[in-house]
């Protein structure tokens, strides 16, 4: 099932929990309204980690790293509430969505590179296990890639114009803003050397203001981003990757079938990409 839109904007920058997600990813609808977010784990220059940002009022943000290495167990993040609100996406205009209008709303989650449009079916494998799981928010895209980096998905080694698909711009990271309700938390759990972990947020008043917020990032990115974008080092092809761990009915794609990303020669920025998530919607 597809998750339910909203054309409300949610909030960003004042939401009192977000969740980001950036790097090697690939998220989809679950049961119950839930978000399943697949960890790539097929690539030797990525690694996986949660950090969680606290942003107290005129204080620098604190860091705390919770996760430090692949998930061994899947990484529940939930929102304590009854009913459970579920998970939605932030859609500006109801319709299809034309990525080449001036006047797309950059938070719209449909930027977001969606690999279901280009193989129909497709899914992860165990390449992209254990998984991560949110039961609440309304996902959105943070971050869009300059309009000068004129991106285009490009299928064949001699591709003709129908072979292109033009993206204009899309999601660098996605994230999940989630609005609490009064007396509601995040609780997050997981294992770490097959010990259970867990940490609640928001933290008790005597530790942190009643206007601080959260961020809690799940990354996957190389460890050291400059060497993997495309202005230093050798070309860093994220489809490649992907199709790595994704497959349909017959297996892992034919790679006559398989896109690659083409951008301008100058390419992103570090901060930008390199490594985008993608989404698996019906």
């Amino acid at each position: 099932m597809p998750f339910s839109p909203t054309t409300i904007q949610p909030l960003t920058a004042a939401a009192k929990v977000t969740v980001k997600f950036a790097g090697l990813m690939l998220l989809k609808p679950g049961a119950d309204d839930r978000l399943e977010v697949g960890i790539h784990r097929f690539s030797s220059d990525h690694s996986f980690q949660v950090v969680l940002v606290i942003k107290k009022p005129t204080r620098p943000p604190t860091l705390i790293r919770l996760v430090n290495g692949p998930l061994t167990r899947p990484l529940r993040i939930n929102v304590t509430s009854i009913p459970s609100p579920g998970v939605q996406t932030f859609e500006a205009t109801p319709g299809p969505f034309v990525r080449s209008a001036l006047t797309n709303n950059e938070f719209d989650f449909r930027w977001a590179v969606n690999m279901r449009s280009l193989h129909p079916g497709v899914n992860f494998n165990d390449g992209a296990e254990p998984v991560a799981t949110l039961n609440a928010g309304v996902l959105y895209t943070p971050a869009l890639t300059r309009p000068t980096l004129n991106p285009e998905l490009v299928q064949g080694e001699e591709p003709t114009i129908t072979d292109r698909i033009p993206l204009f711009r899309f999601s660098a990271d996605l994230a999940a803003s989630i609005s609490l309700p009064v007396g509601g938390q995040v609780r997050l759990n997981w294992h770490e050397l097959g010990v259970p972990r867990s940490f609640v947020l928001p933290r008790p008043l005597t530790v942190d203001p009643a206007e601080t917020t959260y961020t809690i990032a799940l990354m996957n990115d190389p460890p050291n981003i400059l060497a993997a974008s495309r202005e230093e080092g050798p070309p860093h092809e994220e489809l490649d990757l992907y199709y790595r761990v994704l497959e349909d009915t017959r297996g892992l794609i034919p790679f006559e079938e398989r896109y690659t990303l083409k951008v301008t020669p100058l390419g992103p920025t570090t901060d930008e990409v390199p490594c985008m998530p993608v989404t698996l919607l019906p």
